[in-house]
């Protein structure tokens, strides 16, 4: 059964939404960005939209992005994809998907201009070991630090991998100002998705939770499969740390990742 109370986040001010609409886009406090020098992104696809809004907004920082689908072909792919798309929107009259994906059309393009210098992308699996196109976090932490980077924010969303990976991290090693990232199947692995909050409670506070209304909603925890949470360490909080008595989603950050669906309320009571 999920712990649910652990979820709780904590009161805390600044926060800000980073990325693009909808499904993509995830809040963090802004103090991490002020401080962070190095952002590792797990599972990109097609969309940095999140990287790109996070380098606007702290310039001259590594950038190190992994994801091993990713490659020209699979760009081509969803190039031609969306042109289709376009013609079927265009159609059927729905503006809101046209300009969704009127992004494919250039994605090609975007991806060239961004993934340059001091931002990279491998064509890495994020896994439990480094064998072949597999590596560890351990492994691009190590990476980005020996390009300078030491106060390292990690954005993650590896579609159920974060189970593998999370208990092999060892953050004592770095200083990790914070994190984002989207579990998965919750309610289906509820013991190790607590343990995997717990341990990373030790170091961090929950700064900000958002289900993800594309999972469905588990009638005994009545929380939904999939959630985005954000942990902030520590480490960069002063003082007394209350629970925060706000409502999520948080009006006016919070977004569906749905667009056409409306947005999951969360209890923690």
């Amino acid at each position: 059964m999920l712990n649910i109370t652990n979820l709780q986040p904590i009161s805390i001010n600044n926060l800000i939404r980073i990325g693009r609409d909808n499904d993509g886009g995830y809040i963090i406090p802004k103090v991490i960005i002020d401080k962070c020098d190095g952002l590792i992104s797990y599972g990109i696809n097609k969309d940095w939209s999140f990287e790109v809004d996070f380098l606007e907004r702290r310039n001259n920082i590594n950038v190190h992005c992994y994801d091993h689908t990713l490659n020209l072909s699979s760009l081509i792919k969803f190039t031609f994809k969306s042109i289709l798309l376009c013609f079927i929107y265009i159609v059927i009259l729905d503006k809101k998907r046209l300009t969704k994906s009127f992004y494919g059309l250039s994605v090609i393009k975007s991806y060239f201009q961004f993934f340059r210098q001091r931002t990279k992308h491998f064509r890495k699996r994020i896994w439990n070991d480094n064998d072949g196109i597999n590596t560890t976090v351990d492994s691009t932490i190590e990476k980005i630090q020996s390009e300078g980077s030491r106060q390292i924010f990690i954005k993650m969303d590896i579609e159920g991998a974060e189970f593998k990976v999370l208990n092999k991290m060892n953050s004592s090693k770095v200083n990790i100002l914070g994190l984002a990232i989207e579990f998965h199947d919750i309610n289906s692995k509820s013991k190790e998705f607590n343990t995997i909050i717990d341990g990373l409670r030790k170091s961090f506070h929950i700064a900000h939770i958002h289900g993800n209304n594309y999972s469905e909603v588990n009638r005994s925890s009545n929380f939904p499969s999939s959630v985005e949470i954000t942990f902030i360490n520590k480490k960069l909080l002063k003082g007394t740390v209350k629970k925060s008595n706000m409502k999520y989603p948080i009006k006016g950050l919070d977004q569906p990742n749905r667009h056409s669906k409306p947005d999951t309320n969360l209890s923690f009571s």
